[in-house]
C-alpha cells in the first residue's frame, strides 16, 4: 500500500512498527504506541495478520487531527472470529458452549459494524469504504474526524482530495 501513495502522493513521514523484525522499521507492540496521548499521525496502516480493535480501540481516543484509517481484518476473523473482545462487546460470551464456526462469522460481522459505529464519544466517521476481497481479509479505509469536549476538531487536513485518496487506494 505504501509503495502506491508514494507514488501518488508527497509522503512527509513514514514510520513503520511491528512485532516481526524488519529492515526499515522499528521492533514493538504498536498498540503501546497508539495508546500514547501526543502522537500526530494522519494516515494509519493496520495490518495485524488478525484483528485490528486493539489498535482501534488504542489510537481512536487518541487522535488530534483528521486521519486516514487503513484496517486489515485477516481471513481467521473473517471466517469466523474467535476475538473476544469483539464478541463481547456484542454481548457474545460463552464460557462453555463453542459455536459452529459459521455462527462466528456472522457474529464478527456484526462486531465489526459496532466496533466501527461505536466510537461517536472520539471521533466522527466521515467516509468509510471497503475494498473488493477475494475472501482472505476484509479491506476497510475510514476517514475519522476528531471530537474533543462534545465538538469536532477541524483542522487543514480535512479536505476532499483526502478522502478522495480512500477511495482510489481501495478501487472504489
Amino acid at each position: 500500500m505504501w509503495t502506491q501513495l508514494r507514488k501518488e502522493f508527497d509522503i512527509g513521514n513514514y514510520w513503520g512498527v511491528d512485532l516481526k523484525p524488519k529492515k526499515g522499521r522499528l521492533k514493538i507492540d504498536s498498540v503501546r504506541i497508539l495508546q500514547q496521548p501526543g502522537w500526530s499521525f494522519d494516515v494509519i496502516d493496520v495490518d495485524t495478520y488478525g484483528s485490528p480493535w486493539k489498535h482501534w480501540l488504542a489510537m481512536v481516543p487518541n487522535l488530534t487531527k483528521s486521519a486516514t484509517i487503513f484496517l486489515t481484518i485477516g481471513s481467521t476473523l473473517f471466517k469466523g472470529s474467535t476475538d473476544s473482545w469483539l464478541l463481547s462487546s456484542i454481548g457474545c460470551v460463552f464460557k462453555q458452549a463453542k459455536l459452529p464456526e459459521s455462527m462466528y462469522g456472522k457474529l464478527s460481522e456484526f462486531g465489526t459494524n459496532y466496533a466501527l459505529a461505536n466510537i461517536n464519544k472520539y471521533a466522527t466517521i466521515t467516509e468509510a469504504v471497503e475494498a473488493v476481497s477475494d475472501g482472505n481479509a476484509r479491506y476497510i479505509g475510514v476517514r475519522l474526524e476528531p471530537i474533543k469536549n462534545g465538538l469536532p476538531v477541524v483542522d487543514a487536513t480535512s479536505k476532499p482530495e483526502h478522502r478522495k485518496a480512500i477511495k482510489e487506494q481501495c478501487n472504489v
